[in-house]
């Protein structure tokens, strides 16, 4: 099926031939699409980073999360954000904190969607203090009604 608005497949054709040649070929591993993700990820947010560096010395990076719906996978993109204010604190959705004077990147907060939150409470010793330490500050902000 092509699209209704530029002369190419649509994103479900496209994926429907993607698994056909897949199948043909050996499995991809989770963990291949997990570190080829992870590799585009640090490049655009040294991407991002490099594009603001003469613009403004301090600011923030809100990392959104995109699922797409249509591929079976779940295949995520990210959109990077430059801002100088910080923003509120999200499910799906990393904040790093960015200074070019001091030649600093801090990650502030790196947050899953919220349906997951019960599955890392649960299983603490398993993740990343951090992780965990950050949905806790996230459920106690949202209990607060006027966040």
């Amino acid at each position: 099926m092509k699209s209704e608005y530029e002369n190419r497949d649509t994103l479900g054709t496209q994926l429907l031939k993607t698994q056909k040649d897949h199948q043909k070929s050996s499995p991809i591993e989770a963990y291949e699409l997990a570190h080829e993700g992870g590799k585009s990820y640090m490049r655009e947010l040294i991407d991002c980073i490099e594009k603001h560096r003469t613009l403004i010395n301090e600011y923030y990076i809100q990392v959104l999360c995109k699922k797409e719906i249509y591929a079976p996978e779940r295949i995520t993109k990210f959109i990077f954000i430059a801002r100088r204010s910080k923003p509120l604190m999200e499910d799906d959705m990393d904040l790093w904190y960015v200074n070019n004077k001091k030649n600093e990147l801090k990650l502030l907060w790196s947050l899953p969607h919220w349906s997951d939150f019960d599955l890392f409470l649960n299983n603490q010793n398993d993740y990343d203090p951090n992780l965990i330490k950050w949905i806790k500050i996230y459920k106690s902000l949202k209990k607060d009604e006027n966040y």
